[in-house]
């Protein structure tokens, strides 16, 4: 049975989830929590919005995600199937489920996180009479817990022996046979072992009224068959070793005249150990959906990797353009072929409150309302299709329309929804994990520092030691080596697509041969866009991780937009100010804007409404309901810190202006100096340091941001950032005396340096790093700087604390320069911040 060789969980993902130890399986209860029911050999689709009514009915916050602490019964009774991050379809055994989590919005999961929704599971088909118990346990989004059972109860099967199989056909057009669709029917009508091969019997005279099946139609070695060959072959499932065509290769072509139904019965063959001394019977029936309007088609256009949202306008437009009567009530989809499969999945409220993904057999199995929700399971108008990233060419999904009068159900009409690829979406959503802005004519040095933390962070902690590009940048050129200022690899090379997916970037080269990661340069092409390159990253154990870096060219620097709250007080997200800054940047007014990414659960939640957002809605400049001014930050009760919201600006057609970040500053008070303003380039810095009681000013109430800092005073703001005690001085008259004996006493500083001296940004970066307690070890063998080989300032630099000065291909970092109160003040806040 080809569904048992799905996906299996790759080995290297179980690597960056978080192990955990198995609770004991509990003895079975009397009743459980949530409960579902499944013949032998059937699949069951767990339906989300069980789990969060559970949750809603015994606790007062939301729903975020549950795990599973104990399986009793799943192993031998059949196989439980998850949508991992990537959105591929995975399996999981009693194993795997100690170390997932499954969230309800694939918002707030990680790389190696389920999510809820799409969850089922596939019984056994001698497992009738059996059940199995998962044990889960529940966790609110204000931190509220929640246990219970998960029984799966498995029934007889239904011993049918038909198995029938439905397809739906234009006239003059093609419809393509699924050999699962013929497998499935086997399995059902309790085939044993494996489905082997499909024998036709010779079909009626309709047939050749009705269209011809073809082997490979279209293609090189196209066969077709008359009614007497047709039951002259054997159509094999997978192994040629069984027949004479490939199953899966067959497809109805129906003639131009077909109308009606035609019937063709057929046996499946199978058997255990390569036998096939099992058999079950069947009819195929072919359809026209010559009934429905001829205007019934539905075209959908979306990107590869981004969404299309349906309207159910356009199905009831169909409806009223058919010969029905009455008013259109719902629809059903058939079940799809397997090209769905890869092609992407189709969602009820994608990235919102009860989200919930259709497999190929739930999809056939549910009803989707036009208007009222009598008439079906999901409202059709909240459906939409998120492409996979790999998608090309069209997938098409027949359907019917069912409507009549007086609240009756008496009519009907079919039609198909085609959904392809191309230029035009109806809704584009962008994706970045690693950003970047740059300007017209302004060269974007890639930083692998910034992919190596994202890669430690994503892998808690696993060290990058290559990546392999999987796209480049639609708009403008990627070079590797622009410079031609490096020893490593080759000279300066333009990227392509076709070139790049084979080249293989070191993060530390060992060798002159190896690319250097580094080197990749971006050069932009015009002005206020958005373009991203992909990525793999890899390290020496084989862990990988799938990653976007999105590039924001604009024609002036998008400013950050920056607001502070205290402790505990919500802060409405500055919509207006967002506006005026990719307005000042781009020339142009936003229509509205995508989030990137959310705030940390432990910092707070970011709401519309009622409702927490989400990184796919595109929330409007205005005053509705899913608006811009509607967004506010709570902050967690205790938080206090820095969050950043960074955001894509969309044209009204719902294209990329540029990006830009709104921060938030959480802090126990505001602190205000008479020389620092909003506009002070280190407000944030400034604002958030005082408020945590870091950095002070002076008696006149003024911070001096130009002044050159004394070594005491940057001695102590890193000491304090670092987690360090306040320190009373050890030498009277000498206020920062107590700091210098504690940093000796701890090996950050050696021999005695004047206090009230300049510091230079080498002392900084040695200090910094010590009190940090980075590791020298593992850094990239190229070093960053070409004035500086010292280990400390390479450690700062690859944590994201430190920076130097690029120009035309060389960097260096100035180890002698001072530094004013200012800029030490970025230092630290960056400090404070790396250890949060």
């Amino acid at each position: 049975m080809r569904r048992f060789f799905r996906k299996r969980l790759p080995a290297f993902l179980l690597t960056m989830i978080m192990v955990m130890t198995m609770v004991p399986a509990v003895s079975a209860k009397s009743s459980a929590d949530i409960e579902y029911k499944v013949d032998a050999g059937e699949v069951v689709n767990f339906d989300i919005s069980k789990f969060t009514d559970y949750y809603d009915e015994n606790r007062d916050d939301n729903l975020s995600y549950l795990r599973f602490t104990s399986a009793s019964g799943l192993d031998s009774c059949g196989q439980l199937y998850a949508y991992d991050y990537s959105r591929d379809e995975v399996t999981l055994d009693e194993d795997d489920l100690g170390s997932a989590y499954f969230y309800v919005s694939r918002s707030d999961m990680s790389r190696g996180d389920y999510r809820l929704n799409g969850m089922n599971f596939l019984a056994g088909k001698r497992s009738n009479g059996e059940m199995v118990d998962l044990t889960f346990q529940m966790r609110g989004d204000n931190g509220g817990k929640l246990t219970g059972i998960l029984r799966i109860v498995i029934g007889k099967t239904s011993g049918s022996s038909k198995g029938d199989i439905t397809y739906t056909v234009k006239p003059g057009e093609e419809v393509v046979f699924s050999d699962e669709d013929f497998s499935n029917a086997y399995d059902k009508a309790g085939g044993s072992g494996t489905m082997k091969y499909v024998a036709f019997e010779k079909p009626s005279s309709d047939y050749s009224d009705a269209g011809t099946i073809y082997s490979r139609y279209g293609k090189r070695n196209a066969t077709s068959f008359t009614r007497s060959e047709l039951d002259d072959y054997k159509f094999y499932y997978g192994d040629s070793d069984y027949g004479d065509y490939d199953l899966d290769e067959l497809s109805f072509v129906a003639d131009k005249s077909f109308s009606g139904s035609i019937e063709i019965t057929f046996k499946a063959y199978g058997g255990k150990n390569n036998k096939t001394s099992d058999s079950v019977t069947g009819t195929l029936k072919i359809t026209s959906s010559k009934s429905g309007s001829s205007k019934g088609d539905i075209t959908y256009t979306v990107k590869a990797g981004e969404e299309v949202a349906f309207d159910d306008d356009d199905f009831e437009k169909i409806y009223e353009n058919s010969s029905c009567t009455g008013s259109f009530k719902y629809v059903e989809f058939s079940r799809p072929d397997s090209a769905f499969n890869d092609a992407g999945t189709l969602y009820s409220r994608y990235g919102k409150r009860n989200e919930t993904a259709f497999t190929r057999s739930s999809l056939s199995s549910n009803k989707f309302y036009y208007g009222d929700s009598d008439y079906g399971d999901y409202d059709l108008d909240e459906l939409s299709f998120v492409a996979d990233r790999t998608f090309s060419g069209s997938i098409t999904l027949s359907f019917t329309l069912y409507g009549g009068k007086n609240s009756k159900c008496d009519q009907s009409t079919t039609g198909t929804l085609v959904i392809t690829t191309g230029t035009s979406a109806v809704t584009s959503r962008y994706v970045g994990n690693i950003r970047y802005n740059t300007t017209p004519n302004t060269a974007l040095q890639i930083n692998a520092n910034d992919i190596a933390r994202l890669f430690r962070k994503y892998t808690s902690g696993g060290s990058l030691q290559y990546l392999t590009l999987t796209s480049v940048p639609a708009t403008g050129s990627l070079y590797y080596n622009y410079y031609n200022a490096s020893k490593y690899g080759a000279t300066r090379t333009q990227l392509t697509a076709s070139m790049a997916g084979s080249m293989i970037f070191s993060y530390s080269p060992a060798s002159a041969s190896e690319y250097d990661l580094s080197e990749l340069t971006y050069i932009p092409s015009g002005s206020n866009y958005c373009t991203a390159l992909t990525f793999t990253g890899y390290s020496s154990s084989g862990t990988a991780v799938s990653a976007t870096i999105l590039i924001s060219v604009t024609a002036s620097p998008v400013s950050e937009v920056y607001s502070v709250t205290t402790k505990g007080t919500s802060v409405n997200f500055p919509a207006n100010s967002v506006y005026s800054a990719v307005a000042s940047a781009t020339g142009f007014g936003l229509s509205s804007i995508q989030l990137l990414e959310l705030p940390a659960s432990t910092a707070g939640v970011l709401y519309v409404g009622s409702y927490a957002a989400d990184t796919t809605s595109a929330y409007s400049y205005g005053s509705d309901t899913d608006s811009m001014s509607q967004l506010r930050f709570i902050p967690n009760s205790g938080f206090t810190g820095s969050v950043s919201i960074p955001y894509v600006a969309l044209s009204s057609s719902g294209t990329a202006l540029g990006a830009g970040v709104v921060s938030i500053g959480v802090v126990d008070s505001v602190k205000k100096f008479t020389d620092i303003s909003t506009s002070t380039w280190c407000y944030k810095y400034v604002t958030e340091l005082a408020g945590a009681n870091v950095i002070s000013g002076y008696s006149n109430g003024t911070f001096q941001e130009k002044n050159t800092i004394t070594y005491g005073a940057a001695l102590k703001l890193i000491m304090l950032a670092a987690g360090y005690g306040e320190q009373a001085p050890t030498v009277k008259g000498s206020p920062f005396s107590g700091y210098l004996a504690k940093a000796k006493a701890a090996g950050l500083v050696s021999g005695n340096p004047k206090l009230n001296g300049p510091i230079t940004r080498l002392q900084i970066a040695q200090i910094a790093a010590k009190a940090l307690k980075l590791s020298t070890t593992g850094l990239p063998s190229k070093k960053p700087f070409t004035d500086t080989n010292d280990v400390y300032v390479q450690a700062l630099n690859a944590a994201g604390i430190i920076e130097g000065y690029f120009s035309n291909g060389t960097s260096t970092y100035k180890p002698n320069n001072t530094l004013t109160r200012g800029q030490v003040s970025a230092i630290v806040w960056r400090m404070k911040n790396s250890v949060q």
